[in-house]
């Protein structure tokens, strides 16, 4: 593989990444859920709504 191929795999891998963490956000929305994030390096449960 070539510079140009990783870096188009990365990009997709990263695109990827940050749909599949907007589901979660959204559905939690919907359910009215808490999530688990890292706030200032500390582990932290928030509701979805507030994100």
């Amino acid at each position: 593989m070539n510079k140009i191929t990783l870096d188009q795999e990365a990009e997709k891998l990263f695109k990827g990444a940050q749909l599949g963490i907007k589901r979660v956000i959204e559905k939690a929305k919907r359910d009215d859920r808490e999530l688990v994030i890292s706030r200032d390096g500390k582990v932290v449960k928030v509701k979805a709504r507030d994100l």
